[in-house]
């Protein structure tokens, strides 16, 4: 779940939208939004635009980010719609609505997100809220708001570097080695490209010149997310005849920049219910299990089950605390051993980047 501190202004990557025609990222006729405060309950109190009933739109100007993407946008203010100080705390809503033409019936979407503190505040978009922990039977008299939130921001970045990568929108600028070959790959999918500045030039990419595997239903590209060149050039001087080829990211130290919208989503642009479960099950485990032991109750025992016991003998034999070592997966043990969590994570897991050599080109 996104989440906004008081007085942070919203940016593309947290409290936005991504309209799709067949799998492909599509501008629409008609892009608005409205802000809910829903901290106690449904339907809740309608706080941005201040006019009940009125609606902010984005089709235009610098609330349509780029193609397809949009984001929640104060026009008159001219930035990032921005929680007032004195914004309740908690829960609220983002109420979308679109259409493709003018005559076509309204697409709507509802998306709920936190309103933190200032202390609070985080770039991150958290993919669960405190209110999922609560709904899963965890009250509040026994584990305080600030106790859920810390959990959930832990575990959190654990289950991202688990998987190896993000599931949230976020914009970055990649700036990333030229390899001598048409196809620049990268570690987590590209959901949207701003633009493309190849071989250390200063202006933009031709769109036209190059496709963007972005796919996230069929074909799904997010297991091998790239950019590849479709271009050929002509490369003409005064010196010698015409050369013919295909435009490269030519080999080289950071001489390819790329400025998009990267993370492992959904085609609505939200993070993927089983890891939204998956984090679910890793908080509430770490929340009750507790950190240490309690005041006066016995410690665990260092041995693990009893594997062979001998009465007359007096001999016994223990298994490893946990069980076998051996059985576990790498990384892991020790944190988590919910095999549903662990078959979460290996579903997801990015694959590993190889780099392979590349020779400097001239032509």
């Amino acid at each position: 779940m996104s989440s906004l501190a008081r007085g942070q202004e919203n940016t593309p990557s947290i409290l936005n939208w991504f309209t799709m025609l067949d799998g492909i990222l599509t501008d629409m006729y008609l892009v608005e939004f409205q802000v809910w405060n829903i901290v106690s309950g449904l339907p809740g109190s309608q706080v941005f635009p201040a006019v009940s009933g009125d609606w902010e739109a984005v089709t235009t100007g610098d609330g349509h980010y780029t193609d397809g993407h949009y984001y929640a946008y104060d026009n008159a203010s001219e930035h990032g719609w921005t929680p007032l100080v004195a914004e309740p705390l908690g829960t609220h809503m983002v109420k979308w609505r679109a259409k493709v033409t003018s005559g076509a019936e309204y697409q709507t979407v509802d998306e709920d997100f936190e309103i933190t503190t200032e202390a609070a505040g985080s770039a991150t978009s958290w993919y669960i809220s405190v209110q999922d922990v609560r709904d899963a039977g965890l009250l509040e008299a026994d584990y305080s708001d600030a106790e859920v939130m810390a959990a959930i921001d832990m575990w959190q970045q654990f289950l991202e570097r688990a998987c190896r990568q993000w599931f949230n929108p976020r914009t970055l600028i990649f700036k990333t080695d030229g390899t001598d070959s048409d196809t620049l790959h990268f570690g987590v999918p590209i959901i949207s490209v701003e633009y493309l500045k190849i071989n250390d030039r200063t202006d933009e990419f031709d769109v036209t010149q190059y496709l963007v595997y972005s796919g996230n239903k069929y074909p799904d590209d997010r297991g091998n997310p790239r950019i590849k060149l479709v271009s050929p050039y002509v490369d003409r001087n005064i010196f010698v005849s015409a050369g013919y080829g295909k435009t490269k990211f030519r080999k080289g130290r950071q001489n390819q920049e790329i400025k998009g919208t990267f993370g492992y989503v959904e085609s609505d642009g939200s993070t993927p219910k089983m890891i939204c479960r998956a984090l679910l099950k890793i908080v509430i485990e770490k929340l009750t299990a507790g950190v240490y032991s309690p005041t006066g109750a016995t410690p665990p025992s260092i041995l693990g089950m009893v594997l062979k016991e001998k009465t007359d003998g007096h001999s016994i034999t223990y298994g490893a605390p946990g069980g076998e070592v051996s059985k576990r997966r790498p990384g892991l043990s020790g944190i988590i051993q919910d095999p549903e969590v662990l078959d979460i994570i290996k579903l997801y897991r990015a694959p590993i980047g190889i780099a392979t050599p590349a020779h400097w080109s001239y032509s």
